[in-house]
C-alpha cells in the first residue's frame, strides 16, 4: 500500500513517479521490472522509492489500481441480462479508455503475465435469486474484455458472441 509519505508529496512529483511506474509496468512484466529503471525515470533516489512503496509489487498494485479506477468509472455497477447493450457499450468504452488513457500496454501485460505471476483469486460470489446468473455474466464480461485486450482484431466477433449468449432465451 502506498505510504502516507507519498500521499503528501507535491502533485508534480507524484505525477512524475506515477508516469515512471506506468512506463515500467507497461514495458516490462512484473517479474522483469526494475526499481533502478523506475527511480532513474522518475528522478528520485532508490531509498525514496522504498519510502513510498514496500516493494515492486506494491508499486505495481498502486499504478494498476489507478488504471482500473480510471477505466472502470463509466461502467454500470451490476451486469444483468437487462442491460446487455449497456454493458457491451461499456466494454467498447473500456477498451477505448485503455487506449485513450495510455493504459492498454499495462493492462495487456497484466493479463498476459502479471495476473498469473501475482496468483489467481477466486471469482466473486453473488447471492440471491439471480446470483448465479450475475456471477456468470460478470465472468463472461471480464473474459471478453481480456480477450479483446489480448487480441484486438477479434473485438467485433467477441462482442457479437457475448451479445448472442446473453440475449438468447
Amino acid at each position: 500500500m502506498v505510504s502516507n509519505t507519498f500521499e503528501h508529496l507535491a502533485d508534480d512529483k507524484q505525477l512524475r513517479i506515477r508516469q515512471a511506474l506506468l512506463h515500467e509496468f507497461s514495458t516490462y512484466a512484473l517479474a522483469q521490472a526494475q526499481v533502478a529503471r523506475i527511480v532513474a525515470d522518475a528522478g528520485i533516489a532508490r531509498g525514496a522509492f522504498y519510502k513510498y512503496f514496500s516493494d515492486l509489487t506494491d508499486a505495481y498494485h498502486y499504478v494498476l489500481n489507478i488504471a482500473l479506477y480510471e477505466i472502470h468509472k463509466s461502467m454500470p455497477a451490476v451486469p444483468t441480462t437487462d442491460n446487455v447493450e449497456t454493458y457491451i457499450e461499456s466494454i467498447q468504452r473500456f477498451v477505448q479508455e485503455t487506449d485513450k488513457t495510455g493504459y492498454r500496454d499495462l493492462i495487456a501485460l497484466h493479463y498476459r503475465y502479471n495476473e498469473g505471476f501475482l496468483g489467481n483469486q477466486p471469482s466473486k460470489m453473488f447471492s440471491g435469486d439471480h446470483g448465479a446468473n450475475q456471477w456468470a455474466i460478470t465472468l463472461l464480461y471480464h473474459q471478453t474484455i481480456k480477450d479483446i485486450i489480448l487480441d484486438p482484431d477479434t473485438s467485433s466477433a467477441r462482442l457479437a458472441q457475448l451479445r448472442f449468449v446473453l440475449t438468447r432465451n
